[in-house]
């Protein structure tokens, strides 16, 4: 809900932060040539005019249109071209030359990173062929495979190894395709296959007894080499979720959860129990609508799923980004990657916000405007926009990049060939073009980061840190309202999103998230202020209202439920032994706490024994132990309780460990 902002300034600023950079780009000067002209007669062109219009597509419509504006507007996206890293076979050669160097010197990692550059900058087949005859890529392949057997990964070696055919590799009477083809095999373990390949490359030497020795003892010692080699790689699943599947109302979300109250409500739409649901329990697993990578990644995570790249797959057109497989990258490429291919580096030195290309990814992985449009409006009739209370510059400024992004959408010939050059769009432009300004609002107070576990030493949870990747839109995960304290551990395996439960939450309770100011790290006053100035509502939960403190000052004695079942009321934790049998006075009830002490002796053994498993590595055994003591816990007292909240995030830990983990 929005409400009277009591920092202006602040919210300025956070509301900058979701468009655009402060410092860099040149949104920047093209906002300020278009502001210039609100001066003398036209000072209160934004409240007076633009302001008063009745929707997006008419604010929209106006920049266009008002000569006012107009004349800035259209003259400064007339200049829009493409912007991107194009290919360069000299250099693919170059890097691929210096790879054979490092690897005669078994130099396997400074080998791979020249090789992965050769493959990357590698133009398809035919199109340069005063270098290697056009078949650049397929030597860079040719090359990566080489070093991967040497690395002992056969898998990612015969992958490289059937891409350089696809490229244009030789096969026919190519001994050295049977010779590295038989190696990729050995190292998989499929025998049969390296046997047949043996075989025929045998046949290509003439029957050379001698090299066939040779070879055979290669593949001998690879075998052995990688049978002392431990496997790094971890298959990851998604949780089942909990209760009777999958929810038919919400995609991804458990039959446990259900959405409740209406899009106008002062809460809005939101998210409580349908029945009892204990600590621990998987109720969302959702795939992202749209996801897109924060630009730094580019080149060490796929585009499309953000998986760590280890033996990368380019686009055919630019070097920008890079893919972790064929299938990544042509599902990108038959969909977004196409219109934003040639421009995304134009966007990036705009110096707008992920949050503005996650706006057109909503919109290019639709594929055709018609689809966008049904899409996004789909989309945006679930999400929250506060379109009513947006300051006017800040939504002319949202208006203004919508100009940009469909300038750019025009240009990559989105809506097809055009049969004019301007930049004036026609009304499917203009729908697509509301669209795109709808998410430039709804994103700043629905969107999710995207994160990986960065592990950096040899234990997995002592050197683990959060590494955001990038942003995602989740229409099931964007119904969760907030709390201080969540109900929820959030995390990550590529760009579906996961939620646990973080402690017991009874039927029809809300099951709250946290939007990022947690009472454990933030006093009560910051919290306050920054979720009133990026998301506008004042938060009114118990951590606020009961005002708990911070990690360091929280206390190691809880608070007691009374033992009579009908009874709500909370009792002080007895100072004395003599004191454990009390009266409530609530219930007005003689009640004995023995038992619910003994209880939450029990809890802290199970607490203590879990981080025992997790210095130990038992991930599994961790997770059960911290769901039994948070389970107890909240049978007989109430938070704040400081090894509780430990215990909380001990799990979120141990959950996030399953899901996107980068090891170095």
């Amino acid at each position: 809900m929005a409400t009277i902002d009591n920092d202006p300034t602040f919210t300025s600023l956070c509301n900058e932060k979701t468009l655009q950079s402060q410092k860099e780009g040149f949104f920047n000067v093209f906002y300020g040539s278009v502001a210039e002209n609100f001066t003398g007669k036209n000072a209160n062109w934004l409240t007076e005019v633009y302001q008063r219009l009745p929707n997006d597509t008419e604010k929209l419509r106006v920049v266009y249109d008002d000569p006012v504006v107009a004349y800035e507007v259209l003259g400064t996206l007339e200049h829009v071209q493409p912007v991107f890293r194009a290919k360069d076979a000299r250099f693919s050669w170059q890097r691929r030359e210096q790879a054979v160097k490092l690897l005669g010197e078994n130099k396997y990692q400074p080998a791979l990173m020249m090789a992965c550059q050769a493959v990357m900058r590698a133009p398809a087949r035919g199109v340069d062929k005063c270098i290697d005859k056009g078949l650049t890529l397929a030597l860079a392949l040719w090359t990566r495979c080489e070093v991967f057997i040497r690395m002992l990964d056969g898998k990612r070696a015969l992958q490289d190894l059937q891409l350089a055919v696809k490229c244009g590799l030789p096969v026919q009477q190519n001994a050295d395709y049977y010779q590295r083809l038989a190696k990729c095999y050995a190292l998989c373990g499929e025998d049969g296959r390296a046997e047949v390949a043996t075989k025929l490359f045998h046949q290509l030497t003439g029957h050379n007894d001698y090299v066939l020795g040779r070879l055979k003892e290669e593949m001998a010692d690879l075998r052995e080499l990688k049978q002392e080699t431990p496997s790094v790689d971890e298959a990851r699943s998604l949780p089942v979720l909990a209760g009777k599947g999958e929810n038919a109302e919400l995609k991804g979300c458990s039959t446990k959860i259900k959405v409740v109250g209406k899009k106008e409500d002062p809460r809005g739409r939101y998210v409580v129990a349908a029945e009892d649901i204990g600590p621990g329990e998987p109720i969302v697993t959702e795939p992202a609508d749209a996801a897109c990578l924060y630009s730094k990644y580019f080149g060490s995570h796929c585009y499309a799923c953000f998986a760590r790249l280890i033996a990368p797959v380019a686009c055919t057109d630019c070097c920008g980004v890079a893919f972790c497989s064929v299938a990544c990258r042509d599902k990108a490429c038959a969909t977004y990657h196409r219109f934003e291919c040639q421009y995304l580096d134009l966007m990036i030195g705009s110096g707008m916000s992920i949050l503005c290309h996650l706006a057109l990814r909503i919109v290019t992985q639709a594929g055709t405007p018609q689809k966008a449009i049904e899409a996004g409006q789909s989309l945006l009739d679930t999400l929250c926009t506060h379109s009513e209370h947006r300051d006017p510059e800040d939504h002319f400024k949202r208006t203004l990049m919508t100009t940009f992004l469909l300038r750019c959408l025009q240009k990559a010939e989105f809506f097809g060939r055009r049969t004019t050059e301007s930049p004036e769009p026609n009304e499917l432009e203009l729908r697509v073009g509301a669209i795109l300004l709808g998410a430039l609002q709804s994103l700043q107070f629905n969107a999710h980061e995207i994160y990986e576990t960065r592990v950096t030493g040899e234990h997995r949870f002592d050197s683990a840190k959060v590494q955001y990747l990038g942003v995602g839109i989740y229409r099931g995960a964007s119904m969760f309202n907030h709390e201080c304290r969540t109900g929820v551990l959030r995390s990550f395996l590529g760009t579906t999103i996961i939620f646990h439960t973080a402690r017991t939450i009874r039927s029809g309770e809300l099951v709250p998230e946290n939007y990022g100011p947690h009472f454990l790290r933030q006093p009560k006053a910051v919290r306050q202020r920054n979720l009133r100035s990026r998301y506008w509502f004042k938060c009114e939960c118990k951590a606020c209202t009961e005002d708990w403190p911070q990690m360091e000052r929280l206390t190691e004695i809880p608070r007691l439920q009374c033992p009579n079942g009908s009874c709500d009321n909370v009792l002080p934790y007895p100072s004395k032994a003599s004191q454990r049998n009390t009266k409530c006075g609530k219930c007005k009830m003689q009640v004995n706490l023995e038992a619910s002490i003994s209880m939450l002796e029990a809890c802290d053994q199970l607490y203590a024994t879990a981080a025992d498993m997790m210095a130990n590595e038992r991930v599994d055994q961790a997770i059960e132990l911290l769901k039994k003591g948070l389970t107890i816990f909240s049978q007989v007292a109430v938070p704040p309780h400081k090894p509780t909240h430990i215990a909380t995030e001990s799990l979120r830990s141990c959950l996030a460990d399953k899901g996107n983990v980068n090891r170095y």
